[in-house]
C-alpha cells in the first residue's frame, strides 16, 4: 500500500511577532519554507477504512526559523491532526523579515491527505475557499476553532498582565493601538499570539511579550470545553492622557 501525503493549500500570513526599533512601518518580507517534512497517511485510518482527510495547523516560527509551537485549528480525524503536527516541526524555514531583521511569525497550513492517488497542491487559499470547506464538512466536521459569537459565555481573564510603556518609548512617539489576535485553548492558555506587521513594532513587543501570560476561564461551547479565536486590544497612551498601556477588550 502506498504511503501518499501532501500540503494542498499552504497560507503564509503577514502577522509578525517581533520588535523593531524603528518608529515608521518597515518593509515586511513573509515567511518562506526551506524544506518539508510530510507526513505519512496515518495507518490506523486504513484499518477503519478512512481513505482521505484534512488537518489546518496554525504556528509560529522564531526569528531562527526553528518552529516553537503548533496546535491544529482544524481536522476531520485527530489522527490526521497528530501526523501533521509532527511533521510540520521537523520543518525549516527562512523567517520573517521586517525592514530586514529576521522576526518570529505566525502562519497557517492546510494538509489533505489521500491513501491513494495524487494529491494535487494548491498556493493559494482564501478564507472564501475555508468557508466552503468548513461548509461542506471538508474541514472542520470533526474539530475546529470556534469563534467567541459560538460559545456558551465569552471567556473570563483570571491572570491579566499589563504591558510596560517605558515614558522614553512616549517620547519618541510610540503611541496608538496594538491588536494581538491569538487562541485560547482548552486549558484556557493564550496560544499563538500575532500581529499586524503595519502596528508599531516597539509597542507590538511589548504586548506580545505580556499576553503570553495571561490565562482565561475555558471556552466552553455545550458544556464543553473548545479551542477559540480571539483578540485584544492593547492601547499606548502619552503621558499626557495615561499613565501607561492599557488593555481594552477586543
Amino acid at each position: 500500500m502506498k504511503s501518499l501525503f501532501a500540503a494542498i493549500a499552504i497560507v503564509l500570513s503577514p502577522f509578525a511577532c517581533g520588535a523593531l526599533s524603528q518608529p515608521s512601518t518597515p518593509s515586511v518580507e513573509h515567511l518562506k519554507i526551506i524544506s518539508q517534512d510530510l507526513p505519512p497517511y496515518p495507518h490506523s485510518l486504513t484499518m477503519i477504512g478512512v481513505r482521505e482527510g484534512d488537518a489546518r495547523l496554525a504556528f509560529s516560527v522564531d526569528a531562527t526559523g526553528k518552529v516553537e509551537d503548533c496546535l491544529a485549528i482544524a481536522y476531520t480525524h485527530p489522527e490526521f491532526a497528530k501526523e501533521g503536527e509532527e511533521s510540520l516541526r521537523r520543518w525549516k524555514f527562512e523567517p520573517a523579515r521586517l525592514g530586514g531583521v529576521p522576526v518570529a511569525s505566525t502562519s497557517e497550513v492546510t494538509m489533505h491527505f489521500e491513501i491513494e492517488g495524487i494529491v494535487v497542491t494548491e498556493p493559494n487559499i482564501s478564507e472564501e475557499m475555508m468557508g466552503r470547506f468548513v461548509s461542506l464538512g471538508v474541514l472542520g466536521k470533526s474539530y475546529r476553532a470556534r469563534e467567541l459569537r459560538e460559545l456558551d459565555r465569552i471567556p473570563t481573564p483570571i491572570a491579566v498582565v499589563s504591558p510596560p510603556y517605558p515614558l522614553g518609548m512616549a517620547e519618541r512617539g510610540h503611541s496608538g493601538d496594538v491588536t494581538v489576535k491569538f487562541y485560547i485553548d482548552e486549558s484556557g492558555s493564550v496560544r499563538l499570539p500575532s500581529v499586524s506587521p503595519n502596528d508599531d513594532p516597539e509597542l507590538t513587543s511589548l504586548a506580545v511579550n505580556v499576553i503570553g501570560q495571561w490565562k482565561f476561564e475555558p471556552p466552553i461551547r455545550n458544556g464543553v470545553p473548545v479551542l477559540v479565536r480571539a483578540s485584544q486590544v492593547f492601547r499606548f497612551l502619552k503621558p499626557k492622557d495615561s499613565a501607561g498601556g492599557r488593555a481594552s477588550r477586543g
